[in-house]
């Protein structure tokens, strides 16, 4: 078996965690590569990995069986968007505070690695979305989105104005502070702070939430993962801000449109039978607050 570690080097004791997980990985028959943009840390030397196993994205991504993620979500996250097409599963070795996407907690790695390499796991094809932005005379296409998409005013704390369309019928326009379109694997993010629902991660329904909305329309909308939704303003907007997963940042005017539909290409991440996802959510949900108490 296969399997690349790619980790967020920013992370405390970064480099004993992965000694540690390639120890476990060579103890069980797992051969590990890294990519080479992490070179600068010398993980060949200090993990003794061979030369030929440290190789560039994306061709990295086609030698594997499986790629461990090492950090918290926005690191999960980052992974699932580059691999996604090369049909690799994600597994989640969860460095942050939350790791709602991530599935080994740092006490699990012998036993859960190992679980691995018996084949004792399942995948889980996960949703997610993709958007462009149409023009009169062009077309953008954004990044993948695998949480949300998060329609705001570029000026922070204004009002905007925001026309929705589902399946070519204007729904209606929301005076708020913005809009999220989420994937399931989003409901836990930005989503569920702003009141939307949470839903289970196999669950390819879109999300529509509004933040903070004006009047009485602070209802989320789930839609059926066939849905079309355009997203377009009035004429007394001249621009409003979009915001990928967090990190990816464009702008859109009043001339173009915002189109958000399903990405028919699946996420897949790695789940082990024991692991149920409402107990796992609320258990961590509940930990964080008695943290913050």
């Amino acid at each position: 078996m296969r399997i690349g570690f790619f980790p967020n080097m920013g992370k405390p004791n970064i480099i004993e965690i992965l000694n540690t997980a390639y120890r476990i990985c060579k103890d069980n028959d797992i051969e590990v590569y890294i990519p080479d943009d992490i070179e600068e840390y010398n993980l060949v030397n200090l993990l003794s990995i061979p030369t030929s196993h440290v190789l560039r994205k994306p061709d990295i991504f086609k030698q594997l069986d499986m790629a461990f993620s090492f950090g918290g979500d926005g690191t999960i996250i980052h992974l699932a968007r580059q691999i996604y097409p090369y049909n690799v599963p994600v597994c989640g070795i969860n460095l942050g505070e939350l790791g709602f996407l991530n599935q080994i907690e740092l006490e699990q790695m012998t036993s859960h690695i190992k679980r691995i390499a018996n084949g004792e796991y399942v995948i889980e094809n996960r949703g997610h979305l993709h958007a462009k932005i149409q023009g009169p005379t062009s077309t953008q296409e954004l990044v993948p989105i695998i949480n949300e998409l998060v329609v705001t005013r570029s000026e922070p704390a204004k009002m905007a104005r925001i026309n929705l369309a589902i399946n070519g019928g204007h729904t209606q326009m929301y005076p708020a502070d913005g809009l999220i379109v989420a994937s399931a694997t989003g409901s836990t993010g930005y989503n569920l702070s702003a009141g939307g629902p949470i839903m289970a991660p196999d669950n390819r329904s879109i999300i529509v939430t509004p933040i903070a909305p004006h009047l009485l329309q602070s209802v989320s909308m789930v839609l059926k993962e066939s849905a079309q939704i355009d997203i377009t303003m009035p004429s007394r907007e001249k621009q409003l801000h979009i915001c990928i997963d967090g990190t990816f940042e464009y702008n859109f005017s009043r001339e173009e449109i915002l189109h958000i539909e399903s990405n028919p290409v699946y996420c897949r991440f790695v789940r082990f039978e024991d692991q149920k996802f409402f107990s796992t959510l609320f258990k961590k949900l509940s930990a964080r607050r008695d943290e913050l108490l």
